[in-house]
């Protein structure tokens, strides 16, 4: 008997790998990164805190894909994609409103909503909507000058 089947016989029964694991890992890896740079700083209480945190998360990831009760794994699962998908609008905002000209930002227009391409010019600005002709005032923190 292989070494690939010993292990398949030993994950029979056994819940394994799905999205929240990964999440897990991932994030046990970030934490994992940042503690190992804080490990030459003089900040040790706080590489002692992201190691014990990848410790710990790592651990859990672990025990969730070696576990046998497969309907208390699936119902974490399914919470943690519940929540994820009410994130994933507000990252895909983020990343369709930073990607592009970096000379233009979208602003919605607070009559009718419509989205609306705007110059990334330093200050205050107003600006019309071409849907519905309202006219309202912008404010640009970071642009050009």
């Amino acid at each position: 008997m292989n070494m690939l089947e010993k292990l398949r016989r030993f994950m029979e029964g056994r819940y394994g790998f799905d999205s929240l694991g990964r999440f897990l890992f991932g994030v046990s890896l970030v934490f994992w990164l940042i503690a190992g740079l804080l490990r030459f700083t003089p900040f040790r209480r706080a590489h002692f805190v992201f190691w014990l945190l990848n410790l710990l998360l790592y651990g859990f990831a672990v025990y969730r894909m070696l576990s046998r009760d497969i309907g208390r794994r699936q119902l974490e699962n399914e919470r943690y994609l519940v929540r994820r998908q009410r994130v994933l609008p507000f990252l895909e905002r983020l990343k369709r409103n930073r990607s592009g000209d970096p000379g233009y930002f979208f602003k919605n227009c607070p009559n009718c909503g419509a989205k609306l391409r705007l110059r990334r010019i330093r200050g205050r600005h107003r600006s019309r909507c071409p849907k519905c002709g309202k006219a309202f005032s912008v404010l640009v923190v970071f642009g050009q000058k």
